[in-house]
């Protein structure tokens, strides 16, 4: 049988961190607010001006981004290649499922906070909205593959990429920067849904 071939926005998620109330107060003083520098692409989430310095064991990363609007539980998405470099055993798992990862140190400019757990490497997913998700026939969960090229030698075919779909989501893949370095995709690209 042949695939079905749907062309879809290929974006590239860089390491950040999306934090609670309680450690964005920790970290920057009582009843800070987050200061948004660019809308991103999928719902009311957004570049903010603040960074942060992050340490796990005597490793540390410096300046990553902090995304938001403020979350339930922080959470930090780094790549493999981040975690090879602070020497952790970061899993990759969905956003928001943080039982049992790394927990790490979060250091800014008006305090510190210290989190048990919260470190995870991005699973590589696909946002959709109901409507397009109907149009392409999946459904939240779902996996499927898609095939990226920067129309040179670097074609290749992520698997395992996750539907989720929620009303408020533009259609687009989410690749690491690891991810994206692979396929040659140097900002943006599109790929090729593979159902």
């Amino acid at each position: 049988m042949k695939e079905k071939e749907t062309l879809v926005p290929v974006e590239i998620s860089a390491r950040h961190i999306h934090l609670c109330r309680e450690d964005v107060e920790a970290l920057f003083g009582k009843k800070y607010r987050l200061k948004p520098i660019k809308k991103l692409s999928q719902g009311e989430d957004f570049a903010a001006e603040e960074t942060v310095d992050i340490e796990y064991s005597e490793q540390e990363i410096r300046k990553i981004r902090v995304v938001g609007p403020e979350r339930e539980k922080t959470q930090l998405e780094l790549t493999l290649a981040d975690a090879y470099k602070l020497k952790a055993d970061v899993p990759v798992r969905l956003s928001g499922k943080i039982e049992k990862t790394p927990g790490f140190r979060i250091i800014g400019p008006a305090g510190v906070a210290v989190k048990k757990e919260g470190a995870i490497v991005a699973k590589r997913h696909l946002h959709a909205s109901p409507k397009d998700a109907e149009k392409m026939g999946l459904k939240n969960g779902d996996t499927v593959a898609v095939r990226c090229s920067d129309g040179g030698e670097r074609e290749i075919t992520f698997h395992q990429v996750i539907a989720r779909v929620q009303e408020g989501f533009k259609l687009a893949v989410h690749v690491d920067v690891d991810e994206a370095n692979a396929a040659g995709i140097k900002t943006c690209g599109v790929g090729k849904l593979l159902v």
